[in-house]
């Protein structure tokens, strides 16, 4: 019994570090345009319908597209921006953290920006939900193994 038991935490482990050979999907919206997009996002299935993109990695070139989460000030509003985007130069081994200096455009005040490489990974928080499942897994394994 005990085995079987170690067998399903070992393939359930397994599983989370497989990452799937399907397209990135990504927020794709400004909260200037339309408020929904506002921190904490609604993420119900009707927002996903009509704010989720699939990033074609054709328009990326040789880099994998990523998703970003852009907060800044313009005109003295607070406006968020989730896209999906390419990888500056010093992005490129980024899988999950801060952006570049160079990926803030314009003159506005930058307050944060994100970028993700899982599927809509740029949703309100900047929580990892992997990091969430992996610390889960090792401490389900250390107690009950």
């Amino acid at each position: 019994m005990i085995y079987s038991e170690r067998a399903v935490i070992i393939i359930f482990g397994v599983i989370l570090l497989v990452t799937s050979g399907s397209a990135l999907r990504c927020w794709v919206c400004a909260s200037n345009v339309n408020v929904m997009c506002k921190d904490p996002m609604n993420t119900t299935d009707h927002q996903a319908t009509f704010h989720t993109r699939t990033c074609d990695s054709g328009n990326y070139g040789s880099a994998k597209p990523i998703c970003r989460k852009i907060v800044k000030r313009e005109y003295g509003e607070r406006v968020i921006l989730r896209q999906c985007s390419t990888p500056n130069h010093d992005e490129v081994n980024i899988d999950d953290g801060p952006c570049s200096s160079t990926s803030q455009p314009g003159n506005d005040a930058i307050e944060s920006c994100h970028i993700c490489s899982s599927d809509l990974c740029n949703s309100a928080t900047s929580v990892p939900i992997m990091g969430i499942l992996y610390a889960s897994m090792a401490l389900f394994t250390y107690n009950f193994c």
